[in-house]
């Protein structure tokens, strides 16, 4: 028989580890109120949900499944009582529609319901931009925002201080509004920050990342998400694989990217 080993001095002190999903047990018994995203696996990573009234920067090249990702947390919400409102600033409401009805998600009726608006606004000065997404949350009672491209808010400032003072004040919005953000940023292919301008991360309170990694020794490819960071979150530190099926996207965050 083996003798127990005496313990030694700092035993009984719990190892960090980077991968590791927090046991129910160790979970902080924490005020914070926080919204389901409805992407399977993905709660897991942030406690739960993501913390109510904050901007989330959700950021990714092409191809990486920011749209689905941004649609399904809508979608969700819109069919558990919590209206959303979706901004899109490049493409036409009929084509976002058109995408959520590809999964079966019943876009349309979300909509002819007002528990889901798409609109397009107007574009010409950032305040009336604002005015318009303040307005069409109040309208909607919205509970859940998604705004894309985000980077295109950019091009109204001519310097970076003016730029991230108003990216604060519509973050500051969403905290009066109780409404909870997934802002949609573009990352150019050959870039290693997380927005197109190189500040627009820096302002969220939370950064999600969506990857397209290459296999090792292979010429496929694995889509990931890894959650950079998150205000009053204990969130996981590693990339976690996801896949984009038929009825959208589902997280393996218990799974190793390179098996």
């Amino acid at each position: 028989m083996k003798k127990r080993r005496r313990g030694k001095k700092g035993a009984g002190k719990k190892e960090v580890r980077a991968g590791s999903l927090i046991p129910p047990s160790e979970k902080r018994s924490s005020p914070v109120r926080r919204v389901e995203t409805g992407i399977a696996g993905f709660d897991s990573m942030v406690e739960g949900g993501l913390p109510e009234g904050t901007l989330n920067l959700l950021a990714g090249k092409v191809g990486t499944g920011r749209n689905i990702f941004a649609l399904q947390y809508l979608i969700h919400g819109a069919k558990k009582g919590e209206p959303g409102v979706y901004i899109t600033l490049e493409k036409e409401p009929e084509d976002v529609i058109a995408l959520a009805e590809s999964f079966g998600w019943k876009a349309k009726e979300l909509v002819s319901e007002k528990r889901l608006s798409v609109i397009k606004p107007d574009m010409h000065r950032f305040e009336t931009l604002k005015q318009s997404i303040i307005d069409e949350i109040e309208r909607l009672g919205a509970k859940r925002l998604v705004i894309k491209p985000f980077s295109l808010i950019s091009a109204y400032f001519n310097n970076v201080y003016d730029a991230r003072k108003s990216l604060y004040e519509l973050r500051r919005e969403m905290q009066r509004l109780g409404c909870t953000a997934l802002a949609v940023a573009d990352v150019a292919e050959d870039s290693e920050a997380f927005s197109s301008s190189g500040y627009e991360e820096f302002v969220p309170n939370g950064v999600i990342l969506l990857e397209l990694i290459t296999r090792k020794d292979s010429s496929s490819f694995v889509r990931t998400v890894f959650v950079r960071k998150m205000e009053r979150t204990r969130h996981l530190l590693k990339r976690a694989p996801f896949e984009i099926g038929e009825d959208g996207i589902e997280v393996y965050p218990d799974a190793e990217v390179f098996e």
